[in-house]
């Protein structure tokens, strides 16, 4: 009697088995769309980085690493194989591209430090040798509060050694102008000789003159 209850129990146990395979076998994309492409932080770092490029570079999001180089030729299968499954393995958060051709000008990766299990808090010791090997400028940016279009400019303009804009001093928000109009001189008339200048007189000045001289004639 207990043999029997002991194969029936098998039996039920591989039936379930065999159902959750057949189960999970029914549906082969269990899948789902994500709500958004970006976090919020990705987003507004993008906008930024948009208008800080502007239309210098053309900007592409998370790319791997074996998308932008490739291997050189002359290394053992061993080699390449190893290579390649680390270079696949990685991710780039955002690629600045030549607009024209869509080369590499250089690569950016965002990094949350706020934590030690942040987003690239830790430097990636193979991507920074591989950019670096393949004389690929390389950017880790802190997330932080406050950035602006022209901070990250700035930031990409001296990594790159290009010139860096410099802003216009302000006052209340306000930007420093120049004078609107000119300035008067004020200087004194030049005179020649002796002779001085002739003092300009108003209408009724030259009315009341004018007639002084008729009663005097």
């Amino acid at each position: 009697m207990e043999y029997v209850l002991l194969l029936i129990l098998l039996l039920v146990i591989v039936v379930a088995l065999v159902a959750s395979r057949f189960i999970d076998s029914g549906n082969p994309f269990p899948l789902q769309k994500k709500p958004t492409l970006f976090s919020p932080v990705e987003r507004s770092f993008m906008q930024l980085l948009e208008k800080a490029v502007g239309d210098d570079y053309k900007i592409l999001n998370r790319v791997k690493l074996s998308d932008v180089m490739e291997l050189k030729s002359g290394i053992s299968d061993k080699a390449r194989a190893s290579t390649m499954l680390k270079l696949n393995a990685k991710y780039l958060d955002f690629v600045l591209c030549d607009p024209k051709d869509f080369s590499v000008v250089a690569v950016l990766d965002l990094v949350n430090n706020t934590s030690k299990d942040g987003h690239k808090a830790v430097p990636d010791w193979f991507v920074n040798g591989a950019l670096d090997a393949a004389a690929i400028p390389y950017f880790r940016m802190k997330i932080k509060a406050g950035y602006t279009a022209a901070d990250i400019q700035n930031t990409i303009a001296a990594r790159l050694g290009k010139a860096v804009s410099k802003t216009e001093p302000q006052f209340k928000g306000l930007v420093k102008k120049g004078p609107t109009r000119p300035l008067r001189s004020l200087k004194p008339a030049s005179t020649s000789g002796n002779t001085l200048p002739v003092p300009a007189l108003s209408h009724s000045q030259i009315k009341a003159q004018q007639t002084a001289l008729i009663q005097a004639s």
